[in-house]
């Protein structure tokens, strides 16, 4: 395949086959028995429900990788985390195609070896998880958008020992892998839900994907609020080279998080929240009472007794404002941190979140190693301008292909969105973010793929002739 035809084939929609049906249910339901009788210990896991899925899901190999840039925009403070977040992009870029009208692996994403296969799977399917669960919350709830945070960066700001390095055999690996932030506004006021995702893929078969949803209900079951779980989705993606299926669940869940005027709303995302200090508290079964918060000093001895036993995350109810502030202003961390600019996103986190060193927290920190600080002072943002008078503010990389030509990787957020964050105005942020996509969704060329998403986050893939052009 040519360089030329691969990018013009990054923008080309195409279908993505997504499955939920009361069959996969029962599926699932069978491989969740089976892990109770092998572990012979309750695990916590909710019911399931299939999803009526509705209309096709149409999509792109441009907008798989977007999702997957934006999600993986993690908060790391390493002095190259510029240069990787652009790595799913490049990386990945030829791993997707259109096969007979459906979206499906290419004949290069076979050619590795099973160890890169298992990286490819897992982050493939992140990003298709988050196509399919953000279509899927948008026609079930109209007028609302999605933000996806990463579940460590925001239980990183309440608890402790639970959000951290994820090690082997710890309960830790229980927890989900993002939180799904819905924002809608009527114009006066302003709602907030959350919906908690399992991402899962497999290059095996719809046999092994089973059993991974299996594992995800128990994951998805482990951030509560107030005592009450949250509604979940849970997406297993098979990639094949015949087509990619993916497999939805939706276990239900309380639903509305916050809901106020669109000025208390404002005022609420000015603030700077402050940390916790909450452990994680062993999961009991429904009919054993269960506190809001475990204090600091309580000793987790289920999970020292049995290092694989499941901890379940438990913001207090009294706190949902709080966890507004925290989803809010990591999701505009992160729309920041696709565009480059770490200074800029530093002030929406809080410092257990960026690294720093605490008192509650010095391990977090090696002094022989750099100061993560100058790292979040720093900012490679730039303008990129194109046709109809549109900016972005962001960053870019540049790759000498040998064919002498240069393929550039853009990451950036739309410039009058990027001013609203720089500003601390979080709330029209999210109010304008949604029109974004209309603005842009007309620029496209053949050497050029350019893919917008609903939070104002623009992707760019194109090629060039000219070297010294930035």
């Amino acid at each position: 395949m040519h360089v030329e035809t691969l990018v013009r084939s990054l923008g080309r929609e195409t279908t993505l086959t997504v499955e939920s049906s009361d069959q996969l249910v029962a599926h699932v339901r069978k491989c969740v028995e089976q892990e109770r009788r092998r572990r012979g210990t309750y695990l916590p896991g909710k019911s399931l429900t299939p999803v009526l899925l509705g209309q096709p899901f149409r999509t792109s190999a441009a907008e798989v990788l977007h999702e997957l840039g934006v999600a993986t925009t993690f908060l790391d403070a390493a002095p190259l985390a510029q240069v990787a977040r652009h790595w799913a992009h490049v990386r990945y870029c030829a791993t997707l195609t259109e096969r007979r009208g459906h979206l499906a692996l290419s004949r290069y994403a076979g050619n590795t070896v099973y160890h890169h296969k298992v990286t490819q799977s897992e982050q493939l399917g992140i990003g298709l998880a988050l196509v399919v669960a953000k279509t899927l919350l948008r026609r079930q709830h109209p007028g609302w958008e999605f933000h996806a945070v990463d579940a460590e960066v925001a239980l990183k700001a309440g608890f402790l020992d639970g959000a951290g390095t994820v090690k082997t055999r710890s309960a830790t690996k229980k927890r989900p892998d993002y939180i799904l932030l819905g924002h809608h506004s009527s114009g006066r006021r302003s709602g907030m839900k959350i919906f908690v995702l399992e991402c899962k893929g497999t290059h095996g078969s719809a046999t092994f994907a089973y059993e991974q949803l299996a594992r995800a209900t128990e994951q998805v079951d482990a951030l509560r609020v107030g005592g009450c779980g949250q509604p979940s989705l849970m997406v297993a993606s098979c990639l094949s080279r015949s087509r990619i299926t993916s497999y939805v669940l939706d276990p239900p869940g309380e639903d509305d998080l916050w809901t106020g005027a669109d000025e208390d709303l404002d005022e609420l995302l000015r603030a700077s929240p402050e940390e916790h200090e909450w452990q994680p508290g062993p999961a009991r079964p429904p009919d054993e009472p269960s506190d809001a918060a475990v204090p600091t000093e309580r000793i987790l001895s289920p999970t020292e007794d049995e290092p694989d036993a499941p901890v379940v995350f438990d913001v207090p109810a009294d706190q949902r404002g709080w966890f507004t502030q925290i989803l809010t202003r990591a999701a505009a961390a992160t729309a920041l941190l696709f565009a480059g600019d770490n200074a800029t996103a530093g002030a929406y986190t809080t410092r257990r979140q960026r690294g720093e060193q605490t008192r509650s927290s010095p391990e977090l920190l090696d002094p022989e190693q750099f100061d993560p600080e100058s790292v979040w002072t720093s900012s490679t943002t730039q303008t990129l301008r194109m046709r109809n008078g549109l900016r972005a503010e962001g960053t870019r990389y540049r790759a000498p292909l040998p064919s002498g030509r240069i393929l550039e990787v853009f990451r950036g957020l739309d410039s009058n969105l990027y001013r609203l964050l720089a500003q601390g105005r979080v709330g029209p942020y999210l109010r304008a973010a949604p029109r974004t996509i209309q603005r842009w969704s007309s620029l496209r060329s053949n050497d050029e793929v350019v893919s917008v998403g609903r939070d104002g986050t623009v992707l760019v893939i194109r090629l060039d002739d000219d070297r010294q052009r930035l």
